[in-house]
């Protein structure tokens, strides 16, 4: 009668020790910038946001190379 109990007591110890181990849930810590676009956009999902490249506020030179048939998008290939 003994052997049981003193197995049970030691899961019981056990579970306390693990769970005592464990580490504590902090909310601070997630991750909101999915909340904050759906925020954003709550009022018109119609507005298409995307991760494109901004195009650039200077002027970036000439081209160098030659034209190739290959285009990507609005951007056409050339092979320097």
């Amino acid at each position: 009668m003994k052997g049981p109990l003193l197995f049970v007591g030691a899961l019981i110890l056990l579970g306390f020790v693990l769970m005592k181990n464990t580490e504590r849930f902090q909310p601070e810590f997630l991750d909101k910038k999915q909340v904050m676009k759906t925020v954003a956009v709550e009022d018109s999902s119609y507005e298409q946001m995307t991760n494109h490249m901004s195009l650039s506020s200077y002027s970036m030179g000439p081209i160098e190379g030659t034209p190739s048939p290959f285009q990507v998008n609005q951007y056409r290939a050339h092979i320097q």
